[in-house]
C-alpha cells in the first residue's frame, strides 16, 4: 500500500508495518503544527503563526468574513485581543492522512480570550476544520482553515460576535 486510507474502522491487516510507522510519524507531526499554532497565537507570536500557513491557505471565518488570507486574518485576530491574554486548547484530533503530502483535520476547540481594558471577554467553544499539505522545505502547513464555533459565553464588558 502506497497511501494511507486512515478512514478504516480497524487497522488494515495488509498495511506494511514501515507505512503504519510512517502513517503514526505523520500525523504526529500534524499534532505538532497544531500546538505551536495554538502556542504562537496565545504568546502574540503572529509572524510565527502566519508561517505554519500555505501562502495558497483557503481561510474561511464568520469572524472577519473579508480576511482570506492568514497574514489579514491574524492582524484582525491581533487588533482585536491585544493587549489581553488568551488561552486555546485543541482536543480529540480526528486526522486522516489522505495521501503522503495531504491530509484533513478536525480539532474540538476551547478558547479564553480577554483585553486588558475589557472591551473584548468570552469563552468559545467549536471545532476547527481544516486540510493539510507536505512542503518539502517546511514540514507540513495548515492549507485549509475554518473555526466553526458552537457556542460563545461574553463576560466582563466583552460584546458583539466571535462566531
Amino acid at each position: 500500500m502506497t497511501q494511507p486510507s486512515g478512514q478504516q474502522a480497524a487497522p488494515d491487516p495488509e498495511l506494511d508495518p514501515a507505512d503504519a510507522a510512517r502513517m503514526l510519524w505523520e500525523i504526529e507531526q500534524i499534532k505538532q503544527l497544531k500546538a505551536r499554532y495554538f502556542r504562537f497565537v496565545d504568546t502574540r507570536d503572529w509572524d510565527g503563526v502566519v508561517a505554519l500557513f500555505s501562502a495558497d491557505c483557503d481561510l474561511h471565518s464568520t469572524l472577519f468574513p473579508e480576511a482570506r488570507q492568514p497574514r489579514d486574518f491574524f492582524a484582525k485576530v491581533a487588533l482585536m485581543i491585544t493587549p489581553g491574554i488568551s488561552v486555546h486548547h485543541g482536543h480529540m484530533p480526528e486526522i486522516t492522512l489522505t495521501s503522503w503530502e495531504t491530509a484533513t483535520g478536525i480539532w474540538a476547540m476551547y478558547d479564553c480570550v480577554q483585553t486588558d481594558d475589557g472591551s473584548v471577554g468570552y469563552r468559545g467553544y467549536g471545532h476547527y476544520h481544516e486540510s493539510y499539505r507536505k512542503d518539502h522545505g517546511r514540514g507540513w502547513l495548515i492549507s485549509g482553515f475554518e473555526l466553526r464555533r458552537l457556542r460563545v459565553d461574553w463576560f466582563a464588558g466583552g460584546s458583539g460576535s466571535a462566531r
